[in-house]
């Protein structure tokens, strides 16, 4: 959605376009001569839009879906349809389609937007540069640096959700000071969130409570730059995000608890708890969800990173070291997925299920990268990557009561216990070469060679089956571990027509790592495991791409256009396993085809209007079916069928205007319109011959956003604003019924209209 669009290089003094520099192609390039679709949005245009959020940057970025899920959980981002069904809620996100980073740096979570100095979004996948996981592209955060001068800054704001009981706000600083001139300077910036949340939760047994999804968020980032000699740097930085949220955001408008009485007289369904009597008939709204028990989240999440780059006169080389470190605490209500599953649990009138997760993530990313100097007939980029992960985690799921019930004696309520650590390592030398055939045209080839290690051990026990008479349990280890050499390519072609109108043609591959699936044990007592089931395979992807990056009217309209053809193979989407459990499986192969349009025109000095489009088109390209001997179906994935999570249409419309006022500063006026068409939750509509109640069409939707700002001084601002103007209410993702039944299923809306006010202060 094209709300905000790259300039192109100022060949012109004179021009009145300001020239944007990228480092995407790992060397700085103006933004209008990087040869395939980049989008890139600067620090000004992002405090313009009130763009804070990676689920916001859709309104700016055509081709770009983000479907924010609440703060509990991490939202999907997809670019070119490339999508693993991101729409059922989970925290483990998208599963790595879209590779982020910060500055040169892959980052393991969601960054909140602050303090930095652009976004750049690479459509179409990266591999040769940007590795596993770059599948559909890449975004990066060019963070704010330290600079050799002293500068401040203060603000926040404060706003009110429409459906939140509480005022929300946000509070936020930042400090650069020079410690040794020209030579080392320190940067810290830091912000503060308290989002009220909208969302309630009527049925929870210690009693209703009211916008229970709230947000409670600490980030904070450090840096030290140290220039020694005019031909070293290095900077030394630490982030840092701690994120706490109350629960999930959903809707399940219309449900009813029902007055059905189960025969012992207390006057409510066995599939509800006791509490739940003086509930009878209440019936949910567009912001409750009837969940049982609280789903709290705490993410931990911490990088420190070291940059150093060094001239040798002909090159540059740059390291960039990495050590991140992410731990998480939640809960979940398991009450509707165990009562579904038929194994008895019904029958216990007081029946209740919740769980507890505890993971810890670490790893340790290393790339050595030797990038040539312009201005010669070749250009290059030559590196070397390590990458070593570490995932450790827990899950254990509670049944109060249950083995009283059927006559245990065992009291830790311990019904399903699951561990699992995976470790991660990855090897891989890349590069690409550039020939300057003239000073016009350009051909580039690129290569990336590596090899992947997975090593894995995962147990999973049912306690309450073992033993429902004494506590303990016996959980044996299930080791794998699997090998993956291979090697992709790129070649991209470009030709400036013109100064200002450049074509290019590229041919580019992508892949992703396979993984396991964290299982029962085959043969055990209570779900039917496939095999096949435990692991999934790497998928990759060939992409094929024609665009244009032009400017017009002495560079007044900016147009940037591209169509691209990706083939998917083996590609990774969720299913369900036996007993509703979540897993990732392949699935043959896929096609995703679209147009991708840009536009930007300065009608005015005052005037700035912007324009975007996105058609993708992404279906599965042939049929994938397999059953057990016993019949039952694991997978049905039909030819034809739309990948989920992605838009058909996505169209933008934003304008911005300036009114200078002598007197009482400056006023800007900013408006965007966006529109998503409707997007479907799930790639499986049918398992066999039974319909998968977990899959939907969900409707698309138009936002519309306002805002006034005013600068009384140069060093104050202060703005308006209103997000969703007319309160659209519609989905974005679901948590559907075959999973988590009627009472448990959930829709996830957009944010409700939102109206705010924010002053920030320079100094």
């Amino acid at each position: 959605m094209g709300a905000a669009l790259p300039t192109m290089a100022q060949e012109d003094p004179a021009a009145d376009v300001t020239e944007v520099i990228v480092t995407a192609t790992r060397r700085a390039t103006s933004v209008q001569k990087v040869p395939y679709n980049i989008s890139v949005i600067g620090a000004s245009d992002l405090s313009t839009k009130g763009i804070t959020e990676l689920s916001e940057l859709s309104r700016a970025i055509p081709g770009l879906s983000v479907r924010d899920v609440g703060s509990r959980d991490n939202a999907s981002i997809i670019l070119r349809g490339l999508s693993v069904d991101p729409l059922r809620v989970s925290n483990a996100g998208d599963n790595g389609s879209v590779a982020v980073y910060i500055n040169d740096t892959p980052v393991f979570n969601q960054p909140k937007i602050f303090d930095i100095e652009r976004v750049e979004v690479l459509r179409g996948p990266q591999g040769t540069l940007y590795g596993s996981g770059s599948l559909g592209g890449a975004i990066r955060y060019i963070v704010a640096d330290p600079k050799m001068k002293y500068e401040a800054s203060a603000g926040g704001k404060v706003y009110q959700i429409a459906e939140a009981d509480d005022v929300s706000y946000q509070v936020n600083g930042m400090v650069n000071l020079p410690l040794i001139s020209d030579t080392l300077a320190v940067r810290v910036a830091a912000q503060y969130l308290d989002d009220s949340g909208f969302t309630d939760y009527p049925f929870i047994i210690s009693g209703p409570k009211s916008d229970l999804d709230y947000e409670e968020r600490v980030t904070a980032r450090a840096s030290l730059l140290w220039t020694p000699t005019e031909d070293f740097e290095a900077n030394l930085s630490y982030y840092m995000d701690n994120v706490k949220s109350g629960g999930r955001t959903g809707g399940n408008p219309g449900f009813v608890l029902p007055a059905a009485a189960d025969g012992n007289g207390d006057g409510y369904t066995n599939s509800y708890p006791a509490n739940s009597a003086a509930m009878i008939g209440r019936v949910l709204g567009d912001y409750e969800i009837g969940q049982r028990f609280e789903e709290p989240q705490s993410t931990f999440y911490k990088l420190t990173a070291l940059e150093m780059k060094y001239d040798l006169g002909f090159a540059d080389i740059i390291s960039s070291t990495s050590y991140t470190k992410r731990t998480g605490l939640g809960r979940r209500d398991q009450t509707d997925l165990l009562l579904g599953l038929g194994y008895g649990y019904e029958s216990y009138p007081d029946f209740r299920a919740i769980t507890r997760e505890i993971d810890d993530f670490e790893a340790v990313v290393q790339e050595l990268r030797l990038v040539s100097n312009d201005g010669g007939v070749f250009d290059y980029v030559a590196g070397v990557y390590y990458d070593n992960e570490n995932l450790f985690g827990t899950s254990e799921e509670f049944t109060p009561g249950f083995a009283e019930f059927i006559g245990g004696t065992r009291t830790d309520n311990l019904e399903y216990y699951s561990r699992s650590r995976s470790l991660y390592s990855e090897w891989a030398v890349f590069g690409e070469l550039t020939w300057h055939i003239t000073d016009q045209w350009q051909v580039t080839g690129g290569a990336r060679s590596f090899k992947l290690n997975t090593k894995s051990s995962e147990c999973t026990v049912f306690p309450l089956y073992e033993d429902a008479n004494n506590n303990g349990y016996t959980c044996n280890e299930d080791v794998g571990k699997g090998e993956v050499k291979d090697t992709i390519y790129k070649l991209n072609a470009s030709y400036q027509w013109t100064p200002d109108v450049m074509v290019y043609g590229t041919f580019s591959q992508g892949f992703r790592r396979g993984g396991t699936n964290i299982l029962p044990p085959e043969g055990g007592q209570v779900f039917d495991i496939d095999p096949s089931q435990r692991e999934y395979a790497p998928d990759t992807v060939d992409n094929y791409e024609l665009g244009v990056r032009s400017q017009w009217f002495d560079r007044k309209l900016t147009v940037n256009a591209a169509i691209f053809n990706i083939k998917w193979q083996d590609v990774q989407l969720s299913s369900l396993a036996p007993g509703n459990l979540p897993i990732t499986a392949n699935a043959g192969e896929a096609n995703s085809k679209g147009i991708e349009l840009e536009t930007l025109w300065r009608a005015t000095d005052a005037l700035t209007l912007s324009f975007g489009y996105a058609y993708t088109n992404a279906k599965l390209s042939e049929d994938f079916y397999k059953e057990r001997t016993n019949g039952r179906v694991i997978a049905d994935f039909k030819e034809g069928t739309v990948l989920p999570g992605t838009p058909e249409q996505q169209i933008g419309l934003a304008a911005d205007y300036l009114l200078p006022f002598s007197d009482w500063g400056a006023l800007t006026l900013h408006g965007d319109i966006s529109y998503s068409s409707e997007i479907t939750t799930s790639a499986e509509p049918f398992r066999g011959d039974d319909a998968n109640l977990d899959y939907k069409t969900l409707k698309g939707f138009t936002q519309t956003n306002l805002s006034l700002g005013w600068e009384p001084k140069d060093n104050l601002g202060i703005k308006l604003y209103v997000d969703n103007v007319f309160d659209e209410y519609a989905y974005v993702a679901s948590q559907g019924e075959a999973t988590y039944g009627l009472q448990g299923k959930f829709d996830i809306p957009i944010r409700p209209r939102v109206i705010g006010i924010s002053i920030n202060k320079k100094y």
